[in-house]
């Protein structure tokens, strides 16, 4: 007889002619318990994921203060000497829309797409256009990035044990005032320097006729990107500053902290 197992449980059996298929009965209690399990590897998981990322960023933070204020060097140097720590950190982001997708936290995965994508989009541009990488606007935004990231991260590893120190929280919710417009600033700018170099060296570029019948200019895609954050800016922002209110308020501030990991 052929026999084949669909899940683990009770056993019940059916046989029709030659082939018996056993099928599992599950229990409620076994069902808690496989999502309580699920759950907590899920939590260990993220723990691991934001406590990692909170110490890459504190280690590119430390690569910057060294590079200017220890060794007495410009921008002009600073992307060879963070450039492959950030694009390992700013591309293990990329989990997050995962995250999303998968349903371990409850981010809506299109807003978690496009903030993920704008700082892989600089980081890439950052890589390729050695203007964009050389002026100290990419200074500004690896700083900006660095400390909110170091910030966020460690907000919501703690947050996973629900446990989050007050001054923690209030950094998470005040230091944004200044960090998202100036790390906003730094990546226009640094878009603003790369265009150039892009158009002059036809970078990315795919022109017609060719048999696939699509034409691309990565050019003409960051002369428009500014148009992109003019729409999704302000509503980040000031969706902060409702959470600060909250906060500062004293009111529960865990669903949003669920929502934005």
């Amino acid at each position: 007889a052929v026999v084949s197992t669909q899940s683990t449980g009770s056993f019940g059996s059916v046989c029709m002619s030659s082939t018996c298929t056993i099928h599992v009965i599950t229990t409620p209690i076994q069902n808690k318990r496989r999502r309580s399990f699920q759950m907590g590897l899920a939590k260990v998981y993220l723990i691991v994921y934001n406590v990692v990322q909170a110490l890459g960023w504190g280690f590119i933070l430390f690569q910057l203060v060294n590079h200017y204020y220890i060794e007495k060097r410009g921008p002009e140097t600073v992307w060879s000497v963070v450039g492959k720590n950030v694009q390992i950190f700013q591309y293990a982001a990329f989990l997050e829309i995962v995250h999303a997708l998968i349903g371990i936290v409850k981010t809506p995965v299109v807003t978690t797409f496009v903030q993920v994508f704008s700082r892989l989009a600089i980081v890439f541009i950052a890589s390729i256009a050695p203007p964009a990488a050389q002026a100290w606007p990419i200074t500004l935004t690896l700083i900006a990035w660095s400390v909110t990231e170091i910030i966020r991260y460690s907000f919501y590893a703690f947050n996973q044990i629900q446990y989050v120190p007050y001054l923690l929280g209030w950094l998470r919710y005040t230091t944004f005032i200044v960090l998202y417009p100036a790390g906003v600033s730094g990546e226009l700018l640094t878009i603003w320097n790369a265009k150039d170099y892009v158009n002059e060296h036809n970078l990315y570029s795919i022109e017609m006729p060719n048999s696939w019948n699509f034409e691309f200019s990565l050019y003409n895609a960051l002369r428009f990107s500014p148009i992109l954050y003019i729409l999704f800016f302000p509503q980040l922002y000031l969706h902060m500053f409702a959470q600060r209110k909250k906060f500062i308020s004293g009111g529960e501030t865990t669903q949003e902290n669920k929502k934005t990991n």
